[in-house]
């Protein structure tokens, strides 16, 4: 374990501490134990939809640069970066595991292999911030602010646009069709999360939860802590005091949803055991 690694797990280990401390851990525990099994199921299922659909836009992507891959291997090879994102530190290192795997199928150099990657990652953001700023709109506490939400939703489209022609450089119709994707894994993300706020019977406050959860995401991916952990419950914690939220409540949100993430990523250790995930050579198949 190097010095980064060590620190990130110490960082992870205080962080939850902190969380621990301000809440109540057996009120906590009760909570988490009364969750509705069925609306966890709804929770897991459009989670998945929500990686199905990410795996999509990857693809499309790819396929700009001529990448060609059917859907059941970019699945695999997606699954497969979420297990590596998962295991080891920082959030993204089954990122740079999938540019290798295609570097040596597709001989494509690592810069273009990168920023096809890291535009994936960027529109997702996007569309994350999107959704936050439309959803934020119809919270009173946040309402006095409209303008300010409605100018970053306006701002943030042709933001994205920019990066896509720099970063990718296609046609716009591309550039349309994987911002509706974008769109479309935070949504049903949303959605899943919808689900573990109606097991917790929480549903009366679910637009506040919700706008927790897309600020969280983001804080998620920040390579702060090992997987996410613990950045996720402080983030809900401190807006659970921000929107007059149930603290115990927020913060088993966000631990329902890190275990849920972490089960469904879990699957593409099936994959970690081929031989060989992607073509050698061919450029297509």
């Amino acid at each position: 374990m190097n010095w980064k690694t060590a620190l990130k797990a110490a960082l992870s280990i205080l962080i939850l501490y902190l969380v621990i401390r301000a809440v109540d851990l057996n009120l906590l525990l009760r909570v988490m134990g009364h969750a509705n099994p069925l609306w966890l199921l709804w929770a897991i299922g459009w989670f998945v939809l929500s990686k199905v659909i990410g795996a999509y836009r990857y693809n499309a992507l790819l396929r700009l640069d001529q990448i060609h891959l059917d859907n059941r291997t970019q699945l695999r090879l997606y699954w497969l970066g979420m297990y590596y994102n998962l295991l080891l530190p920082g959030g993204i290192s089954g990122d740079g595991y999938k540019i290798k795997l295609l570097m040596d199928a597709f001989g494509r150099s690592f810069k273009r292999l990168f920023s096809i990657t890291l535009f994936d990652r960027v529109s997702g953001v996007l569309a994350l911030g999107q959704l936050c700023l439309l959803l934020a709109l119809g919270l009173p506490e946040l309402q006095v602010w409209w303008w300010l939400w409605l100018l970053g939703f306006l701002v943030s489209i042709p933001v994205s646009k920019i990066l896509f022609d720099r970063m990718i450089r296609a046609a716009t119709g591309a550039w349309i069709r994987t911002s509706v994707q974008s769109m479309g894994v935070q949504v049903t993300q949303a959605i899943a999360t919808f689900g573990i706020i109606c097991a917790l019977q929480q549903q009366d406050h679910w637009l506040g939860y919700s706008i927790v959860f897309l600020v969280s995401s983001v804080v998620a991916m920040l390579p702060l802590t090992i997987g996410g952990a613990g950045a996720r419950e402080l983030t809900f914690l401190w807006g659970a005091q921000l929107l007059h939220l149930d603290p115990e409540r927020s913060v088993a949100i966000a631990f329902i949803f890190y275990l849920v993430s972490t089960a469904v990523a879990l699957y593409g250790i099936v994959y970690s055991f081929k031989n060989r995930l992607l073509p050698e050579d061919s450029p297509e198949f």
